[in-house]
């Protein structure tokens, strides 16, 4: 795919508009920085709308829904540090058990496409494998929240990034990347940039100063980026969210789960040390008190990681008055995700054994008991 047009490029939105309304002008710079003419890529939106709330049980959110389509007009172009790609939803033509099917797939490779962003209630703008645009220092995707739009009441919530090099049980591997959507594509565009000398020291320097506050970088980011005779580090971005408890609910998502994708991954001789020490975390895996079961059973239904983050749960700790409350209310739901989760808990909850790299899930789960001191 051809980077930039031949005409001139016209940046007065990097220069001139404000960081947040950058969404609204993406468009008009991005059409400048690839030929379409060379990728004549396009998908039926609505198709992938219409499967992704059968996937998911609800509607997108209505920010994702206009960068999918200004990425459609475009023809989801490649970008530095950013390969485009269309929201996943082919798994669900998949007559399997898709829960089932993704978890296996972590087993041999992980992280793996949809895995990531189930347990953590967010969509991957870019394609997590099978990529073939991935430079070696930048093995990251971008993470867009669906439920903080609609929980959190924002319109624009941040943007994560899952770093690829931190797959094991030491590194968390998710984190804040940037304040929203707007900020997100703003330092993209000016990256982008910058690789290909397509924006002088004086412009660069000027879009640095608005975007500083709006994102924290890793250091591969801006690596060899070099402004006013000196390299930047990712000191220089200054973002600093909510830290409050339940601000950053993406991450907590994420967080709350590792114990439990550990134990489906099933490929360590210490990870019950490992999960005691780093992984389970107290305040992230409250009790189940009468409330809080109460309103689980409303709206697990419709919420894709607190789904699978309490029928897992309560299969591998051994809560099975409300494992069982919750595979019935579940076996419903409008999420093929959600229902599939419902269906393949149910088999563990009556003795399946044998699960892919598991030799027995039900070991498994007695050894997580006898070894985790709560």
């Amino acid at each position: 795919m051809g980077l930039f047009n031949k005409n001139k490029l016209n940046i007065q939105a990097l220069l001139q508009e404000p960081v947040e309304e950058f969404k609204t002008k993406f468009k008009d710079i991005a059409h400048q920085l690839s030929d379409n003419s060379k990728n004549p890529y396009k998908i039926n939106m609505d198709k992938v709308l219409e499967e992704f709330e059968l996937l998911w049980g609800v509607s997108i959110p209505q920010e994702l829904k206009n960068l999918e389509n200004i990425l459609n007009d475009l023809g989801f172009p490649l970008l530095r540090y950013w390969e485009t790609n269309y929201i996943q939803t082919d798994i669900l033509h998949s007559t399997e058990n898709i829960v089932e099917k993704v978890l296996l797939q972590a087993q041999i490779e992980f992280p793996t496409d949809y895995h990531i962003d189930w347990f953590s209630g967010s969509i991957s703008l870019d394609t997590i494998v099978n990529s073939s645009s991935r430079w070696s220092d930048t093995n990251f995707s971008f993470q867009y929240p669906i439920y903080e739009a609609t929980i959190l009441q924002k319109e624009s919530p941040q943007i994560y990034l899952y770093n690829h090099n931190q797959p094991d049980m030491w590194g968390n591997g998710f984190e804040i990347f940037s304040k929203d959507l707007s900020s997100f594509l703003y330092i993209i565009t000016m990256q982008h940039l910058r690789h290909h000398k397509k924006i002088s020291d004086k412009n660069y320097l000027t879009c640095f100063e608005k975007i500083k506050n709006n994102v924290t970088l890793p250091y591969s980011f801006i690596n060899y980026t070099r402004i006013n005779n000196r390299y930047l580090s990712s000191y220089d971005f200054r973002y600093r969210p909510d830290t409050a408890r339940g601000s950053n609910l993406t991450l907590d998502y994420f967080q709350r789960c590792r114990w439990i994708i550990e134990l489906l991954k099933g490929n360590h001789d210490n990870y019950f040390w490992s999960i005691q020490n780093n992984m389970y975390k107290k305040y992230l895996n409250p009790e189940l008190d009468t409330e809080r079961h109460r309103n689980n059973l409303e709206h697990l239904p419709t919420h894709v990681p607190d789904a699978l983050y309490y029928l897992f749960r309560c299969f591998f700790k051994g809560e099975n008055n409300e494992l069982k409350e919750y595979i019935q209310a579940c076996k419903d739901s409008p999420s093929r995700i959600i229902r599939d989760a419902a269906l393949l808990v149910n088999d563990f909850s009556k003795g399946k054994e044998f699960f892919g790299e598991i030799d027995n899930i039900q070991h498994v789960k007695r050894d997580f008991n006898q070894n985790m001191k709560w």
